[in-house]
């Protein structure tokens, strides 16, 4: 199996350039200098999410080349994809994300394995290493231009509140092209409020309740009105406390089996599956605690 690596230095948090990298922009406009055409085959979302498919359209040593990569992972500090179709036996893309000071250290990485023997792999030395080390610096320099034009967006945040296992949902009342669907609670960090003051804020108006931040989760999402929304994983301080729908028609605690069916704004859609991994840790540390307690 072949394997190239390619690193960048990003001036945006991790959270930021993980939005970019998950932002169907990168597939379809990113690589276009390069005669790469892209475009997601299962759905037009601005973000890709787990399950998602993008077709890829090319020519190398002006044969033509088509695949179609899956989503396999889309967090806040990784995204991975894998071979549905194409030419290759098999190809894997990695992306990781780690802080560097103020900055965000990209990692991109790609596996593949060579079709027709020996031949294909003259070819991949002499032609296909080539190609892909240049796929790599051009994506990576459509990444770093996404998310350093996002990077000084106003933030509005979103609470997910986890209890018993269950996720905190509301169901809007307005505007009305969103009136009847469900969201996180949130709003917009005011001058001088840092996020997590921003969330226990939001959380008093909209729901009556004082909330706990405990960390951040998913990537960011950009918004058509030039926000970036970043959501803060949450618990209630009074575990009896009942959040009631101050703003909003209703507010329901939601199970992980439960998050998909709900008619979810589209900037929260997009992090279901963060959703979903949340509640699943929640419960793997309530399996565990009686463990803890028991030592």
């Amino acid at each position: 199996m072949s394997v190239l690596r390619s690193t960048g230095l990003i001036q945006a948090p991790v959270a930021t350039v993980g939005a970019a990298l998950r932002h169907t922009r990168t597939a379809e406009v990113g690589l276009a200098e390069l005669g790469i055409h892209g475009h997601a085959a299962t759905r037009p979302a601005a973000l890709l999410v787990p399950g998602d498919e993008v077709v890829f359209h090319t020519r190398i040593a002006r044969l033509p080349i088509d695949l179609t990569t899956r989503i396999v992972r889309a967090d806040a500090d990784a995204m991975s994809t894998v071979l549905v179709s194409g030419l290759l036996p098999e190809l894997r893309h990695e992306s990781v994300l780690a802080e560097a000071g103020p900055r965000t250290l990209l990692t991109d990485s790609v596996h593949w394995t060579t079709p027709f023997g020996p031949l294909g792999r003259l070819a991949d030395v002499a032609i296909g290493r080539r190609f892909v080390l240049n796929v790599l610096a051009v994506r990576i320099a459509a990444v770093r231009q996404l998310a350093e034009s996002w990077a000084s967006r106003p933030v509005v945040v979103g609470a997910a509140i986890v209890h018993k296992g269950r996720l905190l949902a509301q169901r809007r009342s307005y505007p009305a092209p969103d009136a009847g669907r469900w969201e996180l609670p949130g709003g917009r960090v005011e001058p001088g409020e840092d996020e997590p003051a921003a969330v226990v804020r939001e959380c008093r108006e909209e729901l009556a309740v004082d909330v706990r931040p405990t960390g951040r989760i998913g990537t960011d999402v950009p918004l058509s009105n030039g926000m970036l929304l970043r959501i803060h994983a949450a618990e209630l301080v009074d575990p009896t406390a009942v959040p009631r729908a101050v703003e909003h028609h209703e507010v329901r605690w939601v199970a992980a089996e439960e998050l998909a069916d709900l008619d979810w704004l589209d900037a929260d859609r997009v992090l279901v599956h963060s959703l979903r991994e949340l509640l699943a840790d929640s419960w793997r540390a309530q399996q565990a605690a009686p463990d803890e307690r028991g030592r």
